[in-house]
């Protein structure tokens, strides 16, 4: 995938993953790649159970490191959305809230405000994080990173969230310029969220301008 001049740019260069399990030889992830996706678009990492979209974005992310090669990000990329590592668990909504407003350097109450647009907040303020649904501690971290400005915004398995929540999230993006780059099994999802999209199959990663193009591919097997 080679996006216009101008565009902002996230590369791979010689990138390859794999896991080792004890006693288990080391498990492909990714073959040895070199490629340059957008980070200004709506990109969609498409790929079956098990073929490394998640990894995939967290190399991205810089969350995780390749066994070769490097990743070339210059912006500021959201944390992953669904990641389930956004809060600390121990702590209550309010302190995580007031941590990350500290770090990003915004006024708590303008964060909150901000958080409640998109996902009514007020019975996680006072909850400890660990005792909540899965579901609410997604949609909170949702909200959390939407309100908060980045190039780019990180989603695994976005077909996990509301989709009114995932529309508000994309039209902040969109609101400020910034991309979405996302992970999903669905074609419908690419579809619906996507305006690009590079499929995972096999260990290789497959570029397409056109989501429509990838989910063709995708659905061929």
């Amino acid at each position: 995938m080679h996006p216009p001049s101008g565009s902002r740019l996230i590369g791979l260069v010689g990138v390859a993953k794999s896991f080792a399990a004890k006693g288990r030889p080391p498990t492909l992830v990714l073959r040895p790649t070199t490629i340059t996706l957008p980070a200004d678009r709506r990109l969609a990492i498409l790929g079956g159970k098990h073929e490394g979209k998640s990894v995939l974005l967290q190399l991205l992310a810089r969350t995780d490191e390749p066994d070769l090669g490097r990743v070339i990000s210059p912006m500021r990329l959201s944390p992953i959305v669904n990641c389930d590592r956004i809060f600390h668990r121990e702590l209550s909504g309010l302190e995580n809230i007031r941590f990350y407003a500290r770090t990003s350097g915004v006024d708590e109450n303008l964060l909150m405000r901000a958080m409640d647009g998109f996902y009514r907040i007020g019975s996680f303020l006072d909850a400890v994080v660990g005792d909540l649904p899965q579901k609410e501690r997604r949609s909170v971290e949702a909200a959390l990173v939407a309100a908060l400005a980045f190039d780019c915004y990180l989603f695994d398995d976005i077909g996990l969230l509301d989709s009114s929540l995932v529309e508000r999230s994309l039209g902040a993006a969109a609101g400020r310029g910034a991309g979405v780059i996302f992970t999903t099994a669905s074609p419908r999802f690419a579809r619906q969220f996507a305006d690009c999209a590079v499929v995972i199959q096999n260990h290789t990663l497959h570029p397409f301008h056109r989501v429509e193009e990838a989910t063709r591919f995708y659905e061929r097997g």
